[in-house]
């Protein structure tokens, strides 16, 4: 379980989210038998993807993000709603060396020839879109350009994941919103405190979210709203995946029966199989 922590600043004038996803990051370890590097790019990417559906209006908005960079890594996805999330890394197994300074290369795993894009269902007639060109694969400065470009949101993100050989150490992001009326005293303040984070995860893995923000913002006229949870949950179903297999159409369902003796379909979120036999199949069409 993961949880958000959200906060004001300066007595309303920016807005502070602290996020811990340490332990859902671990159990999509297990789930996708994820490398290292996949580990770092999917934890970052879920971290972006648990603000976006905390900001949610209600419990029904539902909303995806897909990170596509051109990387080996492939495209990333991560989906959910308000406390849920999921996602998953395409060539969860890739490997690349490390950076200079030690830390695992996310940017060069993800690329940065294509866009962060994020759809949003709102319970209105069109979904909303928006998406922005990548600035270096790195997610969390993408992911700040994407606020601003998109929902026009000046912010400053940090996220960090720290991997080793028993899985991942921390997970854990920062996000900062200006909010209108806010001053140039406060933005130098806000900036001189997030100039702490550029590795963020070095921090959390000693740190809490609640130590961060009594060390590093609690003095900026700071209120704590609320601590909520955060889940990790996939909505696939039986159901779901029969309405998939019978898009296939008829003959071809029959064809790979005939082929295979099955059609089986994994669920790229959680991993999970769904087997259909002859007799499955004709039931799809049976009237």
């Amino acid at each position: 379980m993961g949880r958000i922590m959200k906060c004001g600043l300066f007595d309303g004038y920016a807005r502070l989210a602290l996020i811990d996803l340490t332990d859902i990051v671990n159990e999509e370890i297990k789930i996708h038998d994820l490398s290292p590097l996949a580990t770092a790019a999917l934890g970052r990417s879920m971290l972006a993807g648990a603000y976006v559906g905390n900001n949610l209006k209600s419990d029904d908005n539902t909303y995806s993000i897909t990170i596509n960079g051109g990387g080996p890594l492939g495209p990333i996805v991560v989906a959910g709603g308000y406390g849920k999330i999921r996602g998953y890394v395409t060539d969860n197994k890739v490997n690349l060396p490390l950076k200079q300074d030690g830390h695992l290369d996310v940017g060069g795993g993800v690329g940065k020839d294509g866009y962060i894009s994020v759809v949003k269902d709102l319970g209105l007639k069109d979904p909303y879109v928006g998406r922005s060109e990548l600035i270096s694969g790195e997610i969390a400065e993408d992911f700040a350009k994407y606020l601003l470009i998109s929902e026009g949101i000046r912010s400053a993100v940090a996220f960090g994941v720290k991997v080793n050989k028993d899985g991942c150490v921390t997970a854990c992001g920062i996000v900062v919103e200006a909010l209108p009326g806010i001053t140039e005293d406060m933005l130098v303040m806000l900036e001189d405190v997030m100039s702490n984070f550029t590795a963020l995860s070095d921090i959390t893995e000693k740190k809490s979210i609640e130590e961060v923000y009594d060390f590093y913002f609690s003095h900026l006229d700071a209120t704590v709203y609320e601590t909520e949870e955060i889940v990790l949950k996939c909505n696939c179903s039986y159901e779901r995946i029969k309405n998939l297999v019978k898009s296939i159409g008829k003959s071809e369902c029959e064809q790979i029966i005939a082929e295979q003796g099955k059609i089986e379909a994994v669920c790229h979120f959680c991993e999970k199989k769904y087997a259909f036999n002859k007799e499955d199949v004709e039931k799809l069409w049976d009237k």
